[in-house]
């Protein structure tokens, strides 16, 4: 219901120019994604500078367990590893879902073969939400963009393949490769897994739970999250996944914690208020970006770039579901200024090399 009134806000005609001031500093976000696709030669570079880290990664997880899908359990018994790991994996899913936007409308193949390539190194890091945050902005455009030829049929396949996909991954981040044990125990998955659905874990903290709200303590972990926790105690204490091991009684030491669903940490942080504050203000970007992409394939020269550029706001969004996007929305930082870093050289280099894409926004 919050998320309704957000979009109501943000629909909503005072004739203050208060929307036009909130779309100009929303919009900074789209503008910086343009940038990133403004050049294939930008995304090749970002591309081999991701691969390169995530070979390094690999590399070491593979030498200390043999070969697997997990790189995420070896950093948890290894701490001192999972910043790098945490790093690489972030920027190879923004830079891979960037690459594959492009290629959807520029149609360069190189630029497919780096996201692709990310993609293929994600799958050993064993998180399953960066591999499907590269591709799913850029899958949802592109229904949007064809919802009137795309069908309902395929587009039911389609879903459905890539939820059981999502399923089988889980599988082999444990180590188990069998389709037949797969299949045999997806009721379990889809019903009892926590796949699909968080009230588990909501129900489970909400047991254990000593009635006191956290005052915004993990947000502000979230926040600070560049610190490492052997030189922070608040960072140790109340990162999100540790505040809600802790609270179940969980080893934190190798259990990354809780997911209580999209408004579970605002929840215990601030009552029933920071449900109803976040929920407005993610309505608020949400509807920024709904009207943002769906008004882009309606120009008389759509742009599917332009259109994907929006949902990078979804980075900003996610900060009010949760701090664990902090990573993500700092890693996005990361290469928004690596990539403004390459282009200005490369301006100096090459000052008659004009870019390929532009950076407005319709």
């Amino acid at each position: 219901f919050s998320l309704l009134v957000g979009g109501f806000f943000w629909k909503l005609h005072l004739g203050i120019g208060l929307r036009r001031t909130a779309a100009r500093a929303l919009d900074f976000v789209p503008r910086c994604s343009m940038m990133l696709m403004s050049s294939p030669d930008l995304l090749m570079f970002l591309s081999a500078v991701c691969v390169m880290c995530q070979v390094i990664m690999l590399m070491l997880y593979f030498s200390a367990e043999g070969f697997g899908f997990n790189v995420r359990g070896y950093t948890f018994e290894n701490p001192s590893v999972r910043p790098f790991s945490n790093i690489t994996a972030l920027s190879s899913m923004v830079v891979a879902s960037h690459c594959l936007a492009r290629y959807v409308e520029k149609r360069e193949r190189s630029v497919l073969v780096c996201g692709c390539l990310l993609i293929f190194g994600l799958l050993f890091f064993g998180q399953r939400g960066n591999v499907i945050a590269a591709c799913l902005s850029v899958f949802l455009c592109y229904v949007i963009q064809r919802r009137s030829s795309l069908g309902m049929f395929r587009s039911l396949a389609i879903g459905i393949s890539s939820v059981l996909l999502i399923l089988y991954f889980g599988n082999l981040r444990e180590g188990e490769y069998s389709l037949g044990a797969f299949f045999t125990s997806l009721a379990f998955l889809i019903f009892f897994g926590n796949n699909l659905c968080d009230l588990r874990d909501f129900a489970w903290l909400y047991a254990r739970w000593d009635h006191q709200w956290w005052m915004g303590r993990t947000y502000l972990a979230g926040l600070l999250n560049y610190l490492p926790r052997s030189v922070s105690d608040f960072r140790a204490t109340w990162t999100f996944g540790i505040a809600t091991g802790r609270t179940v009684g969980l080893d934190t030491d190798v259990h990354p914690g809780l997911k209580p669903g999209q408004f579970g940490e605002a929840f215990f942080n601030f009552g029933w208020v920071g449900v109803v504050l976040f929920g407005i203000i993610m309505g608020v970007i949400v509807q920024r970006i709904d009207d943002g992409v769906k008004h882009e394939f309606l120009t008389s020269q759509p742009s599917f770039m332009r259109a994907f550029a929006y949902t990078s706001l979804l980075a900003v969004a996610a900060i009010f579901n949760t701090s664990a996007a902090f990573p993500g929305f700092w890693a996005l930082v990361g290469v928004y200024g690596l990539a403004w870093f390459y282009l200005r050289v490369r301006v100096l280099a090459f000052p008659r090399q004009p870019l390929e894409a532009s950076l407005h926004l319709s």
